[in-house]
């Protein structure tokens, strides 16, 4: 049986609890954050050491944090009885020290970079991380590109690599008998792109922007859908001093992103450090074809040609992808058939749980196996 500790409750909580999942919210604390120094700064080092010193505080205040839980987790854990304990980010390094204070096996679930994704730097250096990873009984990376950047140096027996699932198969059944019940274009609606995720620099909606507005002067219908959390204010002045507002629509944030990928023909992944890319997966699982940067997870999903289209480049390179799926929409529908029966093989629920529950199942038996 699983148990799940939560740092807050939310969505995810309230959603266990509906399946009965017993839980313990506790205040666990990151040891990553976003530094906020810009480099030294030689005409005002003052200032630069008050920002250091102001970052150090922090960290100190998230350790102490995680020390003052600690018991209680490990109280908690005891109390479950558990056999493994199971951590599944990298942003914390308690559940391995829960584990060891309890002499339990310890599975780390790799699932982001950290840093050239989201900007966040460890507090105590990558080599104390590294140290933490080495330790662990196991570790799974959600892409090849995540394996290489964390456990280059680790035992390669410790180490898995398992993709995220999306959708059970029954989904992505559901989800091909939708879309290919209407998947003709209708000559008066114009062709869709869709960029789904966070709205940030590193997402690359700004290139997006550029390259429909590259590709508005030989199309008259193009459209973009920006869907994601975030300010928008600097995404919206581009598109109008670039003459496109009335062709890029911003939905904001939604509980459902297929609304978005059902809405579209085609979906972009502008992001040069996606540590899997969910965003791709999903899009192929609701056969929607997508033109990729060529780079970290992205490069791992898309099967250029086949499934999608990769690119390395500016806005042009991508106004040129996004060019030929307009001019040959039957083909962009081809790809996206294409990659729903690729995800549908490698990412459903229920090929991703078979693949955790055997990691999960080695290490028991590695642990339970006698010497000799």
């Amino acid at each position: 049986m699983s148990h799940v500790v939560a740092p807050a409750e939310g969505d995810v909580t309230n959603a266990l609890r509906g399946r009965s999942v017993p839980i313990a919210v506790m205040p666990i604390q990151w040891w990553v954050a976003s530094q906020g120094l810009d480099g030294f700064d030689a005409g005002h080092p003052l200032r630069w050491l008050h920002k250091y010193l102001r970052w150090r505080s922090r960290t100190l205040e998230r350790l102490s944090g995680n020390i003052r839980v600690l018991p209680k987790l490990v109280k908690q854990l005891k109390l479950w009885n558990v056999d493994v304990v199971y951590t599944n980010t990298s942003v914390t390094p308690i559940g391995a020290m829960a584990a060891r204070a309890i002499r339990r096996p310890h599975i780390w679930h790799l699932r982001e970079f950290g840093d050239i994704d989201y900007g966040l730097h460890h507090d105590w250096g990558r080599s104390m991380f590294r140290c933490f990873i080495s330790r662990a009984d196991a570790a799974i990376a959600i892409s090849e590109a995540i394996r290489s950047y964390h456990l280059r140096d680790a035992k390669s027996e410790r180490v898995y690599v398992i993709y995220n699932g999306v959708a059970s198969v029954a989904e992505f059944d559901r989800l091909h008998k939708i879309v290919n019940s209407h998947s003709a274009l209708k000559p008066d609606r114009p062709f869709t792109f869709a960029l789904v995720g966070l709205i940030h620099p590193t997402k690359g909606q700004d290139a997006a922007i550029r390259a429909l507005a590259l590709l508005s002067r030989e199309f008259e219908k193009v459209r973009l859908l920006i869907v994601g959390e975030g300010r928008t204010d600097r995404l919206k002045a581009l598109a109008h001093d670039l003459g496109v507002t009335n062709r890029v629509d911003f939905w904001g944030y939604v509980d459902d992103p297929y609304k978005a990928y059902l809405a579209s023909d085609a979906v972009l992944m502008c992001s040069k450090s996606e540590a899997m890319g969910r965003v791709t997966v999903e899009a192929m699982s609701a056969c929607r074809p997508v033109i990729g940067y060529d780079e970290a997870g992205t490069s791992e999903i898309i099967e250029h040609g086949h499934t999608g289209l990769l690119y390395r480049g500016g806005p042009e390179v991508l106004a040129s992808c996004m060019r030929q799926f307009v001019e040959n929409p039957a083909w962009a529908r081809q790809l996206g058939n294409n990659g729903w029966d690729v995800a549908r093989k490698k990412y459903s629920v229920e090929v991703y749980a078979q693949s955790v529950y055997e990691v999960l199942s080695s290490v028991l038996k590695l642990r339970t196996t006698p010497c000799g």
